[in-house]
């Protein structure tokens, strides 16, 4: 071939230097580093996702492996972390549930073979499942179009504990942990419900007598014992198909099932006998008694409202009978209901407009033949029903507690009043038992006596025994009170009550006053005179005056001042009088002293 003097040129084939390939192959392979650490740093994203999600999370491939899932699904199921590998299979994972006690069930095949089939079937599952660990955990299992699936996870233990407490207190009674009013309501409409399936049911109405001077005098927290010792000698009394509740404060009922009224009388009587024994609060040991309603579903109600009404009505003429009382519904308990409500609000309609007035009951000292003084005594007169007796409203004045302000009242004017009278005339002033313990009787009194300018000793505060029955101790300690601001303390209607004697040695009382049925006893019952002389003896050896009440005769007069009574009081002395009709008398010139003894007699 001719030289032609130039360089011959490389066919397009022939082969790339060395120095080529060798720089292309660095540069793919930096290219497939750069790769990897993207895809490194995409691993780690994608599990620092996953690890820091609240839920557990576990996705699967067509054929059952695990393909990944986070630290937490380890954790709620406490799976090893060996079984979180890749390619893990589902039935692995199940039988590692069942061997930590983290699935759900008794039978172990049967959850096994349930949660295969629902993976075959690409069934959509989830809900709320209490495993048999205790946990409960929430749960969705979501089918993926290549065949796999995405599970997520979520242990709602605790949120579900705290929802089960917010029910239960919703529904029942935090100090006691008896069923509240909510409950106890549903639980009365679900027995009627049933009642075409079962035999009938009644309710029975509780309220102990004389709790609130007990939670006033010892305090809250003794209020509170007596209440949990209470509910379990309550509980203690049912039956297996009988329920009790707490209505609030010191009201409980309870629903007898399968019962007639009968039966709930025998079980308000065994309720009765159960609770009266003594309680021990912290050392203070005292009784109680409970009063009980009784309402029969059909024949006293056909319906919750009606029947918890009826039995809350005999329970109110169960409490009108004395402590411990039981009474069973009757339609005309509920006429006495409603002329009840109704004078319960003409009452406090009185104390607001001025409705009530006092008249004064001379009091005669059989030593002097003249008046000593005289007793404040209350009156009503009603705009409709004209002058109202003190023995229809004051009971309900003291069971709704508004014989307080309207005593306070009766103290203030009374005061007041006698502060104009002359000379040494005493007043005597009536004070409920309710006044003692639930009222601020002391300092009603001191500014009593501070507005009228009275001398502390021409007052007299008349109490009857029944202080003693409830509460004795703060109504003692109110007495003493009383007694240290130097006015009078009278025990009145004396030998009424349960074991009188015991009160003069409870209290140094200035005067006794005997009842008025002795008196009147004296025309007829033997050995009456022998008992009004032997009252007016004991006052004489404890040196306190004598009063005796209710003088209708010529005849008794003589007797109690042969005993040695030192006053007398009673219509055959004079009625009870107006004001008006007191400030004449007092300040008459011929009006004091009184005439002799035996002229009176003999008018």
């Amino acid at each position: 071939m001719p030289k032609t003097g130039k360089t011959p040129t490389a066919p397009p084939d022939a082969a790339a230097p060395p120095e080529a390939d060798t720089t292309a192959l660095l540069k793919l392979t930096r290219s497939l580093g750069t790769a990897r650490g993207k895809l490194r740093a995409q691993d780690l994203h994608l599990r620092a996702i996953l690890d820091n999600l609240a839920h557990g999370i576990s996705l699967y491939d067509r054929q059952g492996r695990l393909v990944l899932c986070n630290q937490q699904f380890l954790d709620i199921y406490r799976l090893p972390p060996e079984l979180g590998r890749r390619g893990t299979t589902f039935r692995q994972i199940l039988e590692a549930r069942v061997a930590g006690n983290t699935h759900v069930g008794d039978d172990v095949e049967d959850y096994v073979a349930d949660r295969l089939s629902a993976v075959r079937e690409h069934r959509t599952l989830g809900g709320i499942h209490r495993l048999n660990s205790g946990q409960v955990i929430s749960m969705t299992h979501q089918p993926i179009d290549d065949g796999g699936w995405i599970s997520t996870h979520k242990d709602v233990t605790e949120l579900h504990n705290m929802q089960a407490e917010l029910t239960h207190l919703a529904y029942h009674d935090a100090l006691t942990g008896l069923p509240n009013r909510t409950l106890f309501y549903r639980r009365v409409g679900n027995a009627f419900h049933d009642v075409g399936r079962a035999s009938g049911f009644a309710v029975l109405c509780l309220d102990l007598d004389g709790f609130k001077a007990i939670n006033d005098s010892l305090g809250h927290a003794a209020g509170d014992a007596l209440l949990k010792q209470f509910a379990g000698r309550l509980g203690g009394c049912l039956g297996p198909m009988d329920s009790a509740a707490r209505m609030g404060g010191d009201e409980f009922a309870v629903l007898h099932r399968g019962g007639d009224a009968e039966s709930a009388l025998d079980l308000a009587t065994s309720i009765c006998a159960a609770t009266v024994a003594p309680y021990d609060l912290d050392g203070q040991v005292l009784t109680i008694a409970v009063g009980i309603g009784i309402a029969v579903a059909g024949a006293d109600g056909n319906e919750p409202d009606e029947l918890l009404h009826n039995a809350d009505v005999a329970l109110y003429a169960a409490k009108r009978d004395g402590r411990g009382a039981i009474r069973c519904f009757e339609p005309e308990l509920n006429r006495i209901g409603v002329d009840r409500r109704r004078l319960e609000a003409d009452l406090r309609r009185a104390l607001e407009f001025g409705e009530f007035q006092l008249y004064f009951q001379p009091i005669l000292n059989l030593r002097t033949h003249a008046f000593s003084g005289f007793e404040a005594l209350l009156r009503w007169q009603h705009p409709e029903r004209g002058l109202v007796p003190p023995c229809d409203f004051i009971p309900v004045a003291e069971e709704t507690g508004l014989i307080v302000p309207i005593g306070d009242w009766v103290i203030r004017e009374a005061l007041a009043e006698a502060a104009r009278w002359p000379g040494e005339l005493k007043i005597a002033v009536n004070v409920s038992s309710v006044q003692l313990v639930r009222g601020n009787l002391v300092t009603t009194l001191v500014h009593a006596l501070a507005a009228s300018g009275i001398a502390h000793e021409r007052v007299e505060i008349e109490i009857t025994e029944s202080v003693f029955l409830e509460n004795s101790d703060q109504s003692l300690d109110t007495l003493r009170q009383l007694r240290a601001l130097g006015v009078r303390i009278a025990l009145d209607d004396f030998g009424t009550g349960f074991s009188a004697l015991g009160y003069l040695l409870a209290f140094p009382f200035d005067k006794i006053k005997i009842d008025g049925t002795f008196i009147r006893a004296l025309d007829s019952a033997e050995g009456a005179e022998t008992i009004v002389a032997a009252v007016a003896d004991i006052g004489a050896r404890l040196m306190m005056a004598t009063t005796a009440e209710g003088i209708e005769t010529a005849e008794q007069l003589r007797g109690v001042h042969a005993a040695g009574y030192t006053e007398a009081q009673g219509y055959l002395i004079s009625r009870p009088m107006a004001r008006d009709a007191v400030r004449r008398l007092v300040f008459a010139s011929d009006a004091m002293p009184e005439p002799p003894l035996e002229q009176r007699e003999a008018g």
